[in-house]
């Protein structure tokens, strides 16, 4: 039996967002969903792990935050 790999729900919810992002789904400045929406759309508990990867995005550049206003997509390349 091959050993089950586990890769955290952050890490596909980045994935999932990435691959919105390049196929034209989500392009530049459009806003993201509430951190509780995207919890409910991908299916995950805590909103911490939405979060999470919300704040990876935002640290590589492919995302941006306002207060108050929200995330968006980035409109400049990421250097990841």
């Amino acid at each position: 039996m091959p050993a089950r790999t586990f890769e955290p729900h952050y890490r596909r919810i980045i994935a999932d967002i990435r691959g919105r992002v390049a196929s034209g789904e989500w392009p530049p400045g459009y806003k993201l969903p509430s951190t509780k929406a995207l919890a409910e759309m991908y299916e995950v508990r805590s909103a911490t792990t939405v979060r999470q990867a919300i704040t990876i995005l935002i640290e590589t550049g492919e995302l941006y935050g306002h207060q108050g206003l929200g995330v968006f997509v980035s409109d400049r390349p990421s250097d990841r």
